[in-house]
């Protein structure tokens, strides 16, 4: 399908930019959760699966459907801290065996990642330009009657 990605219904919401006649009334709406982090990582980017998708959660962003991308990051994330421990020790320019001097390959697999984690983070709003076109309702602390009406329902 050609042109722009579409935005989920609360992204649209949270940015103000929701049109009713144009919301998607049968869009799934999956429920906030922290899930397990995948099996497939190691300690460390499991570790960071569980911050980060904690992180997500406490800010209302965070679904089953979004641990594949969290554990991306993971993974991502951990080759970047890998690469950038790599440039610390041998530095940005290496000698080859022939005496030449290179740019370390480490740089270009760091570079890289911080490519990656950029689109990622982008997506779930975790850079300052992400976040600043995001516009958030404050919570009502009261309860709607009519809500109560329609919940009260809904319990037996």
């Amino acid at each position: 399908m050609a042109g722009r990605k579409p935005l989920p219904t609360h992204l649209k919401l949270v940015k103000g930019t929701a049109r009713p006649h144009r919301l998607n009334k049968k869009e799934p709406k999956p429920p906030l959760v922290v899930p397990k982090p995948p099996d497939h990582l190691d300690e460390r980017a499991k570790a960071k699966f569980t911050e980060l998708a904690r992180m997500l959660a406490r800010h209302g962003v965070m679904t089953e459907l979004d641990a594949g991308a969290i554990a991306r990051y993971a993974v991502v994330w951990c080759r970047w801290v890998d690469a950038e421990a790599e440039i610390k020790k041998r530095g940005p320019v290496v000698k080859t065996t022939g005496d030449n001097i290179i740019q370390n390959p480490f740089l270009a697999v760091a570079n890289k990642c911080l490519l990656q984690m950029a689109q990622i983070e982008s997506e779930f709003g975790l850079t300052p330009s992400s976040r600043s076109r995001i516009r958030m309702e404050v919570p009502s602390d009261t309860i709607d009657p009519f809500e109560e009406y329609l919940n009260r329902g809904k319990e037996t």
